[in-house]
C-alpha cells in the first residue's frame, strides 16, 4: 500500500507541478525585456502600428518590449520564429490573416501551424477592404461593375499584392459568387499594385481605404465604389457598402493580431491582453490608427482564437477552388 500511496502522490505531483510553476512564473512576470516581432520590413502598416503599442505596452509592464523585424519569405520567417521561442511571454508576434489564416491555406508545407503553434492574445486592427476601380472603367457603383465584368469576360486586369494576398481572395469571392471571370495579375508588394491601376495597367483591385487611393479618388484618377464592411468607412462616408449596394454578406477584410507561443500560461496571456487593450486607446495609438485608415479592433484572446478558424473555415473552399497551393 505505502508503494502505491507513492506512486500516487508522485503522480499528482507530476500533473499539478506544471501548473503551480505557471501561476508562480504568472505572478513574477515580466523580469526581462519583452521581444515584439514583426514579420516584415520596417515602414508598412504592421511594423508602424505595432511600434506604436510598444512603448505604451512597456510602460505599463515595467519593462522593454523591443520590436524586432524579421523580414522574410511574406513574414514566414518571422511567425516561424515565434513558433520556435520558449512558452514563457518573452517573445510575441504581430501578424496579419495572410499569416494567422490565409497562409495555413495556401502553402503546401508551413514550418508552423496557426492554430496549434500559437496562443491567441487579441486581434489589434481592422483594415476594410474597398473596390477601386480605374477611371476608365464606364461604370459608377458595385453592380455596375459586376454587370460590365460579367459582360467583358477576361478583359478587366486585376492586381493584389501576391497570391493568396487578402485583396486577392476578396476579388475572387466577389467572381465566384457572381459568375465573373477577371484576368489576376500577382505583385510583390502594395506599392506596385497601386501605381499600376493609378497608371491604367490595372482596371480593378481591392485595398484598402490608405490616404493615397482616396488622394487619387479626389483627383479623378480612381473611383471607389463599394465598401467590404458593416458600416461606411469613415474616411470615406459617401461610399456604400456592398449590403447597400445590393451584395450582401460581403465583408473580407485585412485584419492584424497578436499571438504568443502556445503553452504560454493564460495568466500571462491575459495580463498581456489587457495591457495592450488598454494601450489601444492611448493618443499614440488612436493617431497611427488614423494615420494609416485602420480600425481598432481589440478583443478576447477567444475572440481572436475564433476569428483565426472561423476565417479558415470560411476561405477553405476558395482556396481549394482556385487550385492555389504554394511551395
Amino acid at each position: 500500500m505505502g508503494n502505491i500511496a507513492t506512486k500516487i502522490l508522485l503522480c499528482l505531483i507530476g500533473i499539478c507541478a506544471p501548473l503551480f510553476w505557471g501561476t508562480a512564473v504568472a505572478q513574477n512576470y515580466p523580469l526581462k525585456p519583452i521581444q515584439w516581432i514583426i514579420p516584415f520590413a520596417p515602414g508598412g502598416g504592421l511594423d508602424l502600428l505595432t511600434r506604436a503599442y510598444s512603448p505604451r505596452v512597456s510602460k505599463a509592464l515595467g519593462q522593454p518590449v523591443v520590436p524586432q523585424n524579421r523580414p522574410a519569405n511574406a513574414g514566414i520567417i518571422g511567425a516561424e520564429t515565434l513558433a520556435r521561442a520558449a512558452p514563457d511571454g518573452y517573445t510575441i508576434l504581430t501578424a496579419g490573416n495572410s499569416i494567422l489564416t490565409l497562409g495555413k491555406l495556401i502553402y503546401a508545407k508551413l514550418p508552423f501551424d496557426s492554430e496549434r503553434d500559437f496562443a491567441p492574445i487579441t486581434q489589434i486592427a481592422d483594415s476594410p477592404l474597398a473596390l477601386w476601380i480605374h477611371e476608365s472603367v464606364p461604370v459608377t457603383s458595385v453592380q455596375g461593375f459586376i454587370a460590365y465584368a460579367r459582360a467583358n469576360p477576361g478583359k478587366i486586369n486585376y492586381g493584389a499584392p501576391g497570391i493568396g494576398h487578402p485583396f486577392h481572395l476578396a476579388m475572387e469571392v466577389l467572381n465566384q459568387r457572381n459568375g465573373l471571370t477577371m484576368t489576376f495579375i500577382p505583385y510583390k508588394g502594395s506599392g506596385p499594385v497601386m501605381q499600376d491601376i493609378m497608371g491604367g495597367q490595372l482596371q480593378a483591385m481591392f485595398s484598402s481605404a490608405t490616404a493615397q487611393m482616396l488622394s487619387q479618388v479626389k483627383v479623378g484618377k480612381l473611383r471607389v465604389l463599394g465598401a467590404a464592411t458593416e458600416k461606411r468607412i469613415p474616411s470615406m462616408p459617401n461610399t456604400p457598402t456592398f449590403a447597400e449596394a445590393g451584395v450582401p454578406d460581403f465583408q473580407p477584410s485585412a485584419w492584424m493580431g497578436v499571438v504568443a507561443p502556445a503553452g504560454t500560461p493564460r495568466e500571462i496571456v491575459l495580463r498581456l491582453n489587457r495591457e495592450i487593450v488598454e494601450a489601444s486607446v492611448s493618443r499614440e495609438v488612436t493617431d497611427m490608427y488614423e494615420q494609416l485608415s485602420m480600425l481598432a479592433a481589440t478583443g478576447t484572446p477567444e475572440h481572436l482564437g475564433n476569428k483565426i478558424k472561423k476565417e479558415i473555415a470560411d476561405f477553405s473552399p476558395v482556396v481549394k477552388a482556385l487550385g492555389i497551393k504554394l511551395e
